[in-house]
C-alpha cells in the first residue's frame, strides 16, 4: 500500500482537480511522482496521456488545452524532468493556454545537501506561470479543507483572464509504501578553508584519525586535477579501506592495495561491519547501499573534505565538515600519520572472494555482463560514460578494472536521463579521446535528436544503447508489484528499437547479441550505434541471483573475521 498520508494528499489533489473541471491529465513517468499517478490512475473518469518524454509530454498538454480550450493536468517526477516542461510553458503562458503543471519534489531535508536528483524547484518557472504554490509533505497537522482550496486557486488562476500555466510543486517523503519513521540527527562542526588548514588543525585530526580502530576511507565524485596519490599514501598508513565511487576519479587508477572492489555486495550482504570513522573525500555517491550503511552506521566521526562549502550529506549524520582540497588535506596530514594495522584486511578477504567468483553468476549477454567485458576489454585510451538509471549502478557495482584506464564520467549533477547523447559527444570533443557510452533506451529516446550531433562528431562515439523497453532501474522498487499500473506509469514501457533511428542519422548499426562483438568495433575505432536487448523482470532476477549466490560465499566467512 502507498504511505497513507501520501495517498490520501493524492487522491484528496485528483479529486478536487475532477470537482473543478479537469477531464485530462498527461502523465511522464516518474519514482517521486508515484503517489499522484496512482491517483490519477485510479480514476477512469478522466482521460490519460502517458509518455516517457517531458518535453514531448508539456507540448502535447499544451496543444490539448489550446485546442479543447479546457484546462490540462501535467504530472512529471523531480530534478530535470521539471526543467523539460520549460518551453511548453513559455508558450502557454504567452499564448495564455491554461495548464495545471505538478511537479514530485524532495522534502526539506534533502535539499540543499548533495541528496541524489534533487534541485531547487522553488518558483523554477519564474514569472511565466499565473501562480506558484507549494503544497508541503503530507502531515497531520494540516487542515482538511487545505487541498481543496489550493486546488481551487490554481485552476481560477489558470483558467480566468489572463489565463496560463500555474504550477504546483508537491512535497513527497520515502517509502512510497510504507510509514515514514523520523530519527534524531547530529549537529554538524564546520570547518572553512580555501587552502590549507593550520598545524593545530591538522595535528588534531592526525589524533583523531589515529585513535580510531575502524575507519573507512570513500572517495566520491571529486572535480580536483592533484594526484590521488596522497589519499592511497594515507590509506595505506591508516591501514583503512577505500571504497571508489565509480565517478570518484579512483577507478581509473586501477586496484590499489587499499581499494575495496564490490563494496556494493559487501555492505548489503555484510551490513553488521561497523566503522567508528568515515572520512568522505569529494561530493555525491552512487550507490544507495553504501549510503543506508553510512546513515545505518552513523559513526562517531563522520568527516567530510571538500573544496567548496555546499552541504553534501543526504544521510545527515555528518559530523565535521572541511573546505579544502582533499589531496592537500592528506598531504597536510601524511607526515603526523604514524603506519599502523587496522581492519583493512577484513574487507579485503571478502572483496577477493566476491571477485573470485562474480564472473561465474553472470551470463555474458546481460547488462551486468556487458559491464564485465567492459572491465577486462576495453582499451586503456578510451573514455567510459555511464548513463544514469541502471548503467551507473551497474558500473558502480561491477566495474573495477585491475589496471589503470581512461576516464570515467557520469552526469550526476541532478542525475536527469536527458541530453545524455549530447553531453556524450560534447565529452568526446573536450577530451579527443575516443568514448564508450552505455545508455538505456528511456535516455536514449530523451535525446534522440542529439543522433544529429553524433553523426558529425570527428571523434569516435560508440554508443551502446541498452533496451529493455522502459525504465529498469523501477522494476527494483516495491511500486513494481502494482502490475496494473506499473508498466505503464512507473516503467515507461515502449516498443521502440533503435535501428531506424540509426539509418535515419546515417549512423553505423549493431544490434548486439554478446558484449564479445564489441572486439572488434574497439580496434576500428569509429562511431556506431549499438543495440543490446534485454529482459526488465530477468535483469532484476539476475541481479538478485547473483547477491544469493555470492551471500552463499562468503556468508560463514563474513562471521569469521568480523
Amino acid at each position: 500500500m502507498i504511505d497513507p498520508q501520501n495517498d490520501k494528499y493524492a487522491k484528496q489533489i485528483v479529486y478536487h482537480l475532477m470537482q473543478q473541471g479537469v477531464r485530462r491529465v498527461c502523465i511522464s513517468p516518474g519514482s517521486r511522482s508515484t503517489p499522484l499517478a496512482y491517483a490519477f490512475s485510479q480514476e477512469e473518469e478522466l482521460e490519460k496521456l502517458v509518455h516517457f518524454d517531458e518535453r514531448g509530454t508539456g507540448f502535447y498538454a499544451y496543444g490539448y488545452a489550446k485546442g479543447s480550450k479546457t484546462p490540462v493536468a501535467l504530472l512529471v517526477t523531480s530534478g530535470t524532468a521539471v526543467a523539460n516542461l520549460f518551453p511548453a510553458i513559455m508558450e502557454a503562458f504567452e499564448d495564455e493556454v491554461p495548464l495545471i503543471v505538478i511537479t514530485a519534489d524532495r522534502p526539506p531535508e534533502l535539499k540543499e545537501c548533495g541528496a541524489n536528483q534533487t534541485s531547487d524547484q522553488v518558483k523554477i518557472f519564474g514569472d511565466h506561470v499565473r501562480w506558484y504554490f507549494e503544497i508541503p509533505c503530507p502531515d497531520q497537522a494540516i487542515p482538511d479543507g487545505f487541498i481543496g482550496s489550493t486546488i481551487a486557486q490554481a485552476v481560477y488562476r489558470a483558467t480566468q483572464s489572463p489565463k496560463g500555466p500555474v504550477h504546483l510543486n508537491c512535497l513527497f517523503r520515502e517509502p512510497f509504501l510504507s510509514e515514514y519513521e523520523g530519527e534524531s540527527l547530529p549537529s554538524t562542526h564546520y570547518e572553512p578553508t580555501h587552502h590549507t588548514l593550520s598545524t593545530h588543525s591538522i595535528e588534531q585530526w592526525a589524533k583523531k584519525l589515529s585513535s580510531c580502530e575502524r575507519g573507512v576511507i570513500i572517495a566520491g565524485s571529486m572535480s580536483s586535477s592533484r594526484s590521488l596519490k596522497s589519499i592511497f599514501a594515507l590509506a595505506e598508513l591508516l591501514d583503512w579501506p577505500i571504497l571508489p565511487d565509480i565517478i570518484s576519479g579512483l577507478r581509473s587508477e586501477g586496484l590499489h592495495h587499499n581499494v575495496i572492489p564490490y563494496y556494493d555486495m559487501v555492505l548489503k550482504l555484510v551490513p553488521h561491519f561497523r566503522p567508528d570513522c568515515i572520512l568522505h573525500f569529494g561530493d555525491r555517491l552512487v550507490s544507495k547501499p553504501l549510503l543506508q550503511w553510512m546513515k545505518q552506521t552513523a559513526p562517531q566521526i563522520y568527516a567530510m573534505v571538500a573544496d567548496h562549502p555546499k552541504r553534501h550529506d543526504a544521510t545527515h549524520t555528518l559530523t565535521h565538515r572541511i573546505q579544502t582540497d582533499p589531496t592537500v588535506f592528506c598531504e597536510q596530514l601524511l607526515p603526523w600519520i604514524p603506519r599502523r594495522v587496522s581492519w583493512l584486511n577484513n574487507w579485503k578477504v571478502l572483496s577477493q572472494v566476491i571477485e573470485g567468483h562474480v564472473d561465474e553468476f553472470i551470463p555474458p549477454a546481460s547488462e551486468p555482463g556487458l559491464i564485465r567485458f567492459l572491465q577486462h576489454h576495453l582499451p586503456p585510451h578510451y573514455s567510459l560514460f555511464f548513463a544514469n538509471s541502471m548503467p551507473i549502478r551497474d558500473g558502480d557495482q561491477f566495474f573495477f578494472p585491475r589496471f589503470h584506464r581512461g576516464p570515467i564520467y557520469g552526469k550526476r549533477g541532478t542525475s536527469g536521463i536527458d541530453g545524455n547523447i549530447a553531453t556524450i559527444v560534447g565529452i568526446a570533443e573536450g577530451t579527443q579521446r575516443p568514448i564508450l557510452a552505455v545508455i538505456g533506451d528511456l535516455t536514449a529516446l530523451h535525446d534522440l535528436n542529439s543522433l544529429a550531433l553524433l553523426q558529425k562528431c570527428k571523434v569516435p562515439v560508440i554508443l551502446l544503447v541498452v533496451n529493455n523497453q522502459g525504465g529498469g532501474i523501477f522494476s527494483f522498487l516495491p511500486i513494481s508489484q502494482k502490475k496494473e499500473i506499473f508498466e505503464e506509469y512507473v516503467a515507461g514501457n515502449h516498443p521502440w528499437q533503435f535501428e531506424d533511428a540509426a539509418k535515419m542519422f546515417h549512423l553505423p548499426y549493431l544490434s548486439m547479441t554478446d558484449p564479445s562483438q564489441l572486439t572488434r568495433i574497439l580496434r576500428e575505432e569509429k562511431s556506431v550505434l549499438i543495440e543490446l536487448k534485454t529482459n526488465r523482470a530477468e535483469n532484476r532476477t539476475l541481479h538478485l541471483s547473483i547477491e544469493e549466490k555470492i551471500k552463499e560465499k562468503i556468508q560463514a566467512l563474513a562471521y569469521a573475521v568480523n
